[in-house]
């Protein structure tokens, strides 16, 4: 028998997105949802703890909405909301947000779509 993860606003967010193609679905459920992310490091500031991201090239933060799906990771979590994270994560670091039964994946360049949307009207 698989586990299968409840569907929260963020998950639906993203199974819309892939149905209607379009990304901005996600943005409102992802700047409320409250997350967990991994972290590291032993200096005195927060530091994310960075791992290799579906393009190897690349690197990302790993998230979750329930902490139990971070329970096989053996690093601090710390809460903070999708807004927090778009607001603090460098533009280079991509998201992988666990669901529990699979993952979903956000880009650098769909985040900075996302910020792009948020900033303020010049």
């Amino acid at each position: 028998m698989s586990f299968i993860a409840p569907l929260t606003l963020l998950k639906h967010a993203f199974q819309q997105s892939r149905l209607e193609n379009n990304i901005e679905l996600i943005l409102p459920e992802l700047l409320r949802a409250q997350l967990h992310v991994v972290i590291g490091g032993q200096s005195e500031q927060t530091d994310l703890f960075l791992v290799p991201s579906p393009n190897p090239e690349r690197l990302c933060v790993t998230v979750a909405e329930d902490l139990d799906f971070l329970a096989g990771i053996a690093y601090p979590k710390m809460p903070v909301t999708g807004q927090q994270l778009i607001d603090t994560l460098p533009p280079a670091i991509e998201i992988i947000i666990l669901h529990g039964d699979g993952a979903n994946y956000l880009t650098r360049e769909q985040l900075a779509w996302y910020r792009r949307m948020l900033a303020p009207a010049a």
